[in-house]
């Protein structure tokens, strides 16, 4: 019998989809306001100052995901005794880890912010202060992973999504209060959401003290386990340097070359990318834990049922979202921030989408990989192929090629790896390429090109702002059509209309 609980990943998925609903539409009214209030060069300088300090965060990212995965092995397995202990140790690894980034922020990190990044002189003060606050973030972060883990590896979804919403509106007061302190804007932005983020993490301790009260930390060394989980995720890291080092390590040769404005132009690009992708990753996140016990019980047959579909809806619900922006970026952004747009923000953000929808497909691949617990061949090859982005990519700019160019070279690189991905997959598990191209990669080529002739019609001219948004409106409608009865399969489509017909004759009644 399958151990797939489609129930709980549906439930889990509508918690994390009304928690990302409230915080996208606060998200794009904050981002107004804080661009507004900080100006373009500031707003580029807590982009990239803020993005520089993340890379450093790269260590625990990686491990994090790591003590979910030994979470959800022995959940699975209804180890409690196991979880109890493995928590303490996560944390003890924790403390060891913060140390260690923190000597490497207050080192390497301060000297190469002062002396390679180009700041204006006369704001190298402020970013000082909030390159500060984003380690001190990034301190809080540390230590908030392995109660993260245990929330999601318990598939406590309602929690996350409330906390969720309680961090957005404090960021949203952030925003409304900033045009009004007398003080430095850029400082003060970057001191209130570190006050956000503490407080976030005290919530985070309470709900684990009070929901699972056999999880208490106590200073635990035991070297064994360390080894095991420190083993699993050392590979792990790699992949997370990777994909920091696509991201920030691109941003800091932009700003190297380009300065802060380029930087405040990938920032608006990049809240763009993050406000839809949200849309797969909770997504993502919910069906994670499902994936990871069925490898645990054995159950291979549900999980490649669950991967296939989690993989195919993941790209068809961002590709939704995704269209519209598309034909429309400038109209939305103009929209969105008003008057105030940064140059090559369109650009940057519709290249941003193309990657997403490309990056869309990973996730749930390499969930199978963390739960088979073979991470050495796969991260490393992988791992390899992404980085060579950041020597690319200084290539280019160093051609005098313009700064969107590195957006094509992380495209195509993103391309190949997954190609690879595939290839490397079929040596941990029973895997069919073909059968991946069929269930996944061919309905969504069909969904593409259909609704891609659709849109192409539907905005060939734009008369006004009302003409504009009927046409999204009809994109979105066209392409959810199009989705349902091209890119789901029967049992899907029949699951979606029934679910359609009972909404449909409740608002009836």
């Amino acid at each position: 019998m399958s151990s797939i609980n489609n129930k709980r990943i549906a439930k889990n998925t509508m918690f994390l989809y009304f928690r990302m609903l409230l915080i996208m539409l606060v998200t794009l009214y904050t981002s107004r306001v804080v661009l507004k209030a900080l100006g373009i060069e500031d707003f580029g300088i807590y982009n990239v100052v803020g993005g520089f300090v993340s890379m450093l965060s790269f260590l625990n990212t990686s491990i994090a995901s790591g003590f979910q995965r030994f979470f959800n092995i022995e959940l699975g397995k209804e180890q409690l005794h196991k979880v109890k202990r493995m928590f303490s140790v996560s944390l003890s690894i924790q403390i060891g880890l913060s140390l260690l980034i923190l000597f490497l922020a207050e080192t390497v990190g301060l000297w190469f912010l002062n002396v390679q990044m180009n700041i204006p002189p006369a704001r190298i003060v402020a970013a000082n202060w909030v390159y500060q606050c984003s380690i001190l973030m990034l301190i809080f972060a540390l230590f908030r992973a392995p109660y993260d883990a245990i929330i999601i590896a318990n598939e406590k979804m309602d929690f996350y999504a409330y906390i969720g919403i309680c961090e957005v509106a404090f960021k949203f007061l952030v925003a409304y209060s900033l045009v009004k302190i007398p003080h430095d804007a850029l400082i003060s932005y970057a001191m209130l959401m570190t006050l956000i983020t503490g407080g976030i993490f005290l919530c985070y301790i309470f709900f684990i003290h009070v929901k699972f009260k056999y999880l208490r930390f106590s200073p635990i060394i035991d070297r064994e386990l360390m080894k095991r989980m420190l083993g699993f995720s050392g590979w792990n890291i790699l992949g997370s340097l990777s994909h920091l080092m696509k991201g920030q390590g691109v941003n800091i040769l932009l700003n190297i070359f380009g300065g802060p404005a380029i930087n405040a132009a990938r920032g608006i690009a990049y809240q763009i990318q993050s406000g839809v992708t949200v849309f797969v990753g909770n997504f993502q996140l919910a069906a994670r834990p499902q994936m990871i016990k069925s490898y645990a019980v054995g159950d291979i047959l549900g999980l490649m049922t669950l991967f296939y579909r989690i993989s195919r809806l993941s790209f068809l619900l961002l590709w939704l979202i995704a269209l519209p922006l598309l034909f429309k970026m400038d109209f939305t952004l103009i929209l969105w921030l008003g008057a105030d747009v940064p140059a090559l923000s369109s650009l940057f953000a519709i290249l941003s989408m193309l990657i997403s929808l490309t990056e869309s497909l990973a996730p749930p691949l390499t969930t199978i990989v963390h739960a088979t617990g073979h991470m050495k061949m796969f991260q490393t090859v992988c791992s390899s192929i992404i980085l060579s982005i950041v020597p690319l990519s200084y290539v280019v700019l160093k051609m005098g090629l313009p700064p969107e160019s590195v957006m094509y070279v992380s495209l195509f690189v993103l391309i190949i790896v997954h190609g690879v991905r595939l290839y490397l997959l079929k040596k941990l598990v029973i895997f069919s390429v073909c059968e991946y191209i069929v269930n996944v990669l061919f309905p969504c080529v069909k969904v593409v090109v259909v609704t891609l002739l659709f849109a192409y019609v539907i905005n060939l001219q734009s008369i006004d702002m009302v003409m504009s948004v009927v046409q999204i409106l009809l994109t979105l409608l066209l392409t959810a059509i199009t989705i349902v009865f091209v890119g789901l399969n029967v049992a899907e489509r029949s699951a979606v209309l029934k679910i359609i017909v009972n909404c449909y004759g409740k608002l009836k009644k």
